[in-house]
């Protein structure tokens, strides 16, 4: 399916409006790099010397970041231990401020931390400090009622199972059945081969080796692949299987003998980890928004490619998936902008502005433009240039290319215009353009934001608006 940039950028944007609870095994993963010169004399082993160490979200840990990562509010629950490892997880999920983590403590069980030790950003080494065996029945019983709690004020219900011990197979079902009642939408990422135990789910998104493994046999045609979904979604009605295929993409097979396979979109492959959790997490937040299949699964795998050619357990931004989607030239130049200015004044609209960096366009920068465009019948947004960035932020950034960030904005049908200023604040461009409103995220006062006194002067005003708490993408640059 050809997903173009508009419709998914809809998508992205009504995302915003979603509320998904995920419930399963929370992770950490650790990450130690480092290179590799010599072999140790005490053992025929590499020695690694360690240059840096980095930590992230795993799991359905990783699923909600993912989610959070694309706007939706996420409320996340799972069994941890009272170590330090639960610390540090939770200490990651702070990071986000979409996420409600609600865990589940549980006294000397450790909480999973897969360690993975890599030279020259190779593999060489993982280290897992887990306990798999099912959570004890109090546990059960915590986590099943905090879930129902929960689930009446949420649009969907994820079940991201890692074969942990957070979700025995009785916990799958109270979970579901608790969703059903509530006429709830439920994905679930399952580890058990008995397709059964998610009788009445919505999605299920099983890998290849997940579902063969349920079908007792060994699957590798496409057709066979696809008629073999289809008779388990008919079996244990269940509404679609979308099996991920690794480098072929996914299928998704529906009870109903609808079939649609979205090959991978190609990219440098450079860590896998994690990729899994953010295709769970895009289809999720698509179908709760209302998309069809396709359209949901056309977004994973662009999703998907950009997550595979990152380091690490990957999270992807708003603003890397439409990067990487066709696009035409969305800059309109700041002399054309100022005649069209004058044409949508004639026609009796009022022309909002705002302007920024917008690189690696996140929730926070969609809730700016959100609050933009209900403040004017036009949003023009004023894009700082490279050299310009460069100035303000440092030499490493920005992170995208001016024209990458202005396609991703561009993107956006509450977007009327984007236009690219090269000087450190937008005080000409705004005397060039004369707009109505000036729109400003933060704490600023009106009178400190640049352009002000030409808005005021014929009769415009400044309007500050809310921005959410801890997003930006200067902290957002570990977990990418």
């Amino acid at each position: 399916m050809h997903l173009d940039a508009s419709t998914a950028a809809g998508l992205i944007n009504s995302f915003q409006d979603r509320h998904i609870l995920v419930v399963g095994d929370l992770m950490l993963d650790r990450f130690v790099d480092g290179t590799v010169t010599r072999i140790s004399p005490e053992a025929p082993v590499p020695v690694l010397s360690q240059s840096k160490c980095q930590q992230m979200p795993g799991g359905a840990a990783n699923v909600a970041c993912n989610l959070a990562q694309l706007g939706t509010q996420v409320t996340l629950i799972g069994a941890c231990g009272d170590d330090a490892a639960a610390s540090d997880l939770a200490a990651e999920l702070r990071q986000f401020p979409t996420i409600t983590f609600l865990s589940v403590p549980i006294a000397g069980r450790p909480t999973s931390l897969k360690t993975r030790y890599r030279a020259s950003g190779q593999q060489i080494l993982r280290v897992d400090d887990e306990t798999t065996g099912a959570i004890d029945a109090g546990a059960q019983q915590t986590l099943c009622e905090t879930a129902r709690s929960v689930i009446a004020n949420a649009d969907m219900l994820v079940l991201s199972d890692y074969a942990k011990g957070c979700l025995p197979e009785t916990v799958i079902r109270q979970l579901i059945d608790a969703a059903r009642t509530a006429k709830k939408l439920i994905v679930a990422d399952p580890k058990v081969t008995d397709l059964s135990v998610y009788a009445d789910v919505d999605i299920l998104t099983p890998n290849l080796q997940e579902l063969s493994k349920s079908a007792g046999t060994s699957l590798t045609e496409l057709d066979t692949i696809g008629a073999t979904a289809t008779r388990l979604a008919k079996t244990h009605n269940i509404g679609t299987i979308m099996t991920t295929l690794s480098a072929r993409g996914i299928l998704a097979s529906s009870a109903d003998g609808t079939q649609f396979h979205d090959p991978a979109k190609t990219r440098d492959v450079f860590d896998v980890s994690g990729a899994g959790d953010t295709v769970v997490a895009v289809i999720s937040a698509a179908i709760a928004s209302g998309a069809d299949i396709e359209a949901a699964v056309a977004l994973a795998n662009h999703a998907a490619g950009v997550a595979v050619s990152k380091s690490g357990t990957a999270i992807v931004t708003p603003g890397e998936i439409l990067a990487y989607m066709p696009l035409s030239n969305p800059l309109t130049e700041p002399a054309a902008l100022a005649t069209l200015c004058q044409n949508w004044r004639s026609a009796g609209d009022t022309i909002a502005f705002a302007n920024g960096c917008f690189d690696l366009l996140h929730p926070g920068h969609i809730s700016l433009l959100r609050h933009a465009a209900k403040t004017a019948d036009r949003l023009i947004i004023g894009l700082n240039s490279d050299a310009s960035v460069r100035r303000l932020k440092g030499d490493s950034r920005p992170l995208q290319s001016a024209d990458k960030r202005a396609a991703a904005l561009a993107a956006f049908d509450m977007v009327d215009a984007v236009t690219i200023f090269d000087e450190d604040t937008p005080q000409n461009l705004i005397a060039l353009l004369q707009p109505d409103m000036i729109i400003k995220g933060g704490d600023y006062k009106p009178d400190d934001v640049v352009g002000s006194d030409i808005v005021k002067k014929r009769g415009g005003k400044v309007v500050i608006v809310p921005t959410l708490a801890t997003y930006s993408t200067s902290k957002l640059v570990k977990h990418l």
